[in-house]
């Protein structure tokens, strides 16, 4: 399972997790421990984007200074 699937899936876990039924304190419990992984996800597919693509860079689009 690819890191682009995973973070789809968590974040289709956070939408329909309202609807689940469970007690609030559980769904706090689901969200943040959903949520650190959506952030962990996130940070590894940047890296491994990164070690494919090492010469793309983060610019802004707005002015420079030079």
């Amino acid at each position: 399972m690819t890191l682009d699937t995973l973070i789809m899936l968590a974040g289709s876990f956070v939408l329909i997790l309202p609807f689940l039924g469970f007690p609030s304190n559980w769904d706090t419990v689901f969200l943040v421990v959903v949520g650190v992984l959506i952030v962990g996800l996130g940070i590894a597919a940047r890296r491994t984007m990164h070690k494919h693509h090492p010469d793309t860079h983060n610019h802004s689009d707005g002015p420079t200074v030079q």
